[in-house]
Formats: C-alpha cells, structure tokens, sequence
C-alpha cells in the first residue's frame, strides 16, 4: 500500500506530509491509491491516463503552491477540479 511507502518517507525524511504531492492514476476502489494518501495529508493528483502533458504537472504544481490549504483528503483531478473527500480510509498507526 501506498500509505506505508509515504509513511516510510515522511519518516527518514522528516518531510511534512503536506509537503508531499503524489500523481498517480488511481483513486478509490479495490487499487486505489490517491484517497488512502491523501488521508496522510498528502496533496494528491489524480490523473487516470498518467501525467500525459505538462499542463497537468504545471496546474498540480500551481493548485498546489495557490488553491490548496492543506486539507488532508484533497484530491485534484486531471482537468483542475479539486474535491475534499469524506475519508475512508484510516491513516496507518
């Protein structure tokens, strides 16, 4: 899982999880990975067919530094919407 990964991370590096962006191109269900670590605290980018341009890095760097601040459990998507989930998922003891 994902979460152990960050958690592992934010350990050895003692970096903030809110410092953290992580893309991937799941979000929920059996494989996802984007809602569990955003639980973290970690600022998350869905982006299902992969980072394909650079405007989806560019609007997750921007989003990242202007919109977000600092929720856990936010998720921005693809095309720029940024969503706050209801979490399901329990942050690693």
């Amino acid at each position: 899982h994902k979460t152990k990964h960050f958690s592992n991370i934010q350990q050895k590096t003692q970096v903030p999880f809110h410092q953290m962006i992580f893309f991937d191109d799941a979000r929920d269900g059996k494989y996802g990975n984007c809602e569990p670590v955003a639980a973290l605290g970690v600022f998350c980018v869905h982006c299902p067919q992969g980072i394909v341009t650079r405007e989806i890095f560019e609007r997750a760097l921007h989003s990242y530094r202007t919109e977000w601040d600092k929720t856990p459990n936010t998720i921005l998507e693809w095309d720029g919407v940024l969503t706050v989930n209801t979490p399901r998922y329990r942050q690693p003891e």
